[in-house]
């Protein structure tokens, strides 16, 4: 079977300007002192959530955000975790912002588990910047063993 592939010599100039326009775009932005990209686009914090043979953990990189200005609420099956990071900048009237990546403000996220977790068991703990929680499986939904005797 031969293989016949559809080229157009406009299209590569096509890709070619669009490129070029978001490089000018990016430019532009960089220029104002914002990014390109919304931060609006990316939740915050970002997370890692993994499951373990006892329950699961999830991760959020909270960097700035003091432990006391963080909830987090457990329910059977939900984790959402919450809180404040505030980015603070000398207002002596002389400090000029050149440029804001960092965002500040208040955040929450609700993640759904895939089994009912024990609540009263959970953990949370932050260390360099890091939330770490634990989430221990309810004891119906972890797997136990079950010892055979002989007759």
């Amino acid at each position: 079977m031969a293989t016949v592939r559809f080229h157009s010599p406009r299209s590569r100039d096509s890709w070619a300007a669009l490129d070029q326009l978001q490089l000018d775009m990016a430019q532009a932005f960089d220029r104002l002192g914002t990014t390109a990209v919304p931060a609006r686009g990316t939740p915050f914090p970002p997370v890692n959530l993994y499951e373990t043979a006892e329950g699961y953990v999830l991760t959020a990189e909270i960097p700035g955000v003091e432990s006391g200005d963080l909830e987090v609420s457990v329910e059977d099956e939900r984790v959402t975790i919450g809180g404040k990071r505030a980015i603070a900048y000398p207002s002596d009237g002389t400090t000029s912002l050149h440029r804001r990546e960092r965002q500040s403000g208040v955040f929450r996220r609700t993640f759904n588990l895939p089994e009912p977790t024990d609540p009263e068991k959970a953990e949370a703990v932050t260390r360099h910047g890091v939330l770490m929680v634990r989430l221990p499986k309810a004891e119906v939904h972890q797997p136990r063993r079950v010892s055979v005797r002989g007759s």
